[in-house]
């Protein structure tokens, strides 16, 4: 067998974990391979990167419409959405080239683009070659689903990626399904001046803290998206130019028009078709069961991001590949720590959390505390005009911080100080004695922390719980 078929480390997938430390672990002298025969970066360059773009335009809208607060005067502002496709086209082709095969090889990585799998738990095909690596590790990531609809075919909705390559805004738009960036998109879009009409099978963003979701829908119920939740869809058709969606509550059907529909459906772990089966891999459709070091049932294949089961992190795929390298490299602190992954759903007000939820510490741990502090209590806050949100640290008995949740403006940012802090076992305490400079929305942080020798365990009916409701 020729060293090209002996490498270090194959990749087999091109998320953007996959590349990442493609990147990394061939810039330390090893060999790699990475097999992609899809998008190099996964959705990250062709929906992630649109999304957020679209997103910016969204929140310069929102701004835009809020100045008359700061005295300052507008007078008939108008969205443009063919600059706003601008505007996204050039954020997509300033990022881009960290996804390319020609930077994946200048890196001396080598790129194959057509498909394989593995036939033994050593062995991976590809192209009619043999590839037997030292390390594998799957970086497949994940797949939109796609559900029985009758007429869903004909009417060919719009994906996210799809919304952002549009040269006109929507007139009204009706998202089916509850995936929360879809949902952020959808609200995105209304503040651009669209109609926005959300269908949701459940309830939306049941995964969250109701403390932090409770926010959000009072913010989609003043910005005037339209969410039926609870709603089975029968069918879909053509109207005109637009869509005819007939959607099913408590036995009763109703029409509802759209120029347009988007499908905001989960979204499902990539794991058929690349014989993992045949490698020893344990995985069923939630993922790819993988340990604390991110290793697989087979000890020499790793799993990377979404692919691998309970993973949704928002950066995560950046943490799991730095953990990876340094098991490759044979470096202490390869696992994954106190549960210190976090996620952000990019809504307004977004909601970012980290670490252990209170409902899954409470479950762990005999005694927690529960730490709040509301952001108008900060100068920051009143000076921006950004009074809605607050801080909930939740923490073990000693005060070390379990995890956090933060739902606010800025919480997208703030939450990487929670995430390092629970990372590093360090308690409330040093974040209470840590410098804020001033003035930052940090200090809600800092406040909340700072409770902690005031509170008692497992009261949260607390006095700043009730004063948080009085801001609210």
């Amino acid at each position: 067998m020729s060293a090209a078929g002996q490498p270090d480390l194959c990749v087999v997938g091109g998320n953007a974990g996959g590349l990442l430390l493609a990147f990394q672990v061939a810039a330390r002298g090893l060999s790699v391979v990475l097999v992609e025969s899809g998008a190099i970066g996964g959705d990250r360059l062709t929906e992630v990167v649109p999304s957020n773009a679209l997103l910016a335009a969204c929140r310069v809208a929102a701004s835009v419409q809020g100045a008359g607060r700061f005295g300052i005067e507008t007078q008939n502002p108008h969205v443009n959405f063919a600059k706003v496709r601008e505007h996204i086209a050039a954020v997509h082709a300033a990022v881009a080239p960290n996804y390319t095969q020609a930077r994946l090889e200048a890196m001396n990585v080598r790129v194959i683009r057509v498909p394989g799998r593995f036939t033994r738990p050593d062995t991976f095909e590809v192209g009619g070659e043999t590839i037997k690596a030292r390390h594998f590790v799957v970086a497949t990531g994940t797949f939109a689903k796609s559900f029985p609809i009758r007429g869903l075919d004909v009417v060919r909705p719009l994906t996210l990626r799809s919304l952002c390559m549009l040269d006109k805004l929507p007139q009204r738009l009706i998202i089916v399904g509850e995936d929360q960036d879809g949902l952020a998109l959808g609200q995105g879009m209304r503040r651009l001046g669209c109609e926005v009409v959300v269908l949701a099978a459940n309830k939306i963003l049941a995964a969250e803290d109701e403390e932090f979701a409770a926010p959000v829908r009072d913010s989609f119920a003043r910005d005037g998206v339209v969410v039926h939740e609870g709603v089975r869809i029968s069918r879909v058709e053509p109207h005109g130019n637009g869509v005819r969606v007939f959607a099913v509550a408590a036995g009763h059907e109703r029409p509802i028009v759209g120029s347009h529909i988007l499908t905001a459906f989960a979204r499902a772990p990539l794991v058929e078709g690349f014989g993992l089966a045949e490698a020893q891999v344990r995985y069923d459709e939630n993922g790819i069961q993988t340990g604390a070091n991110l290793r697989t049932s087979n000890r020499r294949i790793y799993a990377i991001g979404d692919v691998r089961q309970g993973t949704a992190s928002t950066g995560g795929y950046e943490y799991c590949a730095n953990l990876i390298l340094r098991s490759i490299l044979g470096l202490p602190g390869g696992e994954i720590r106190r549960h210190a992954t976090a996620r952000v759903t990019l809504t307004a007000p977004p909601i970012a959390v980290a670490g252990l939820s209170e409902a899954q510490a409470r479950a762990i741990y005999r005694h927690i505390r529960v730490l709040r502090w509301p952001f108008a209590e900060t100068d920051r806050a009143r000076i921006e005009h950004e009074h809605a949100g607050h801080v909930k640290l939740v923490t073990d008995a000693r005060g070390t911080l379990l995890g956090a949740g933060i739902v606010g403006t800025g919480a997208e940012e703030l939450i990487n100080l929670c995430t390092l802090a629970i990372s590093k076992g360090m308690t409330v305490r040093d974040i209470a004695a840590s410098m804020v400079v001033y003035p930052a929305l940090t200090d809600a942080l800092r406040n909340a922390s700072m409770t902690f020798e005031a509170s008692g365990f497992d009261r949260p009916q607390s006095f700043l719980l009730r004063l948080l409701r009085w801001f609210q």
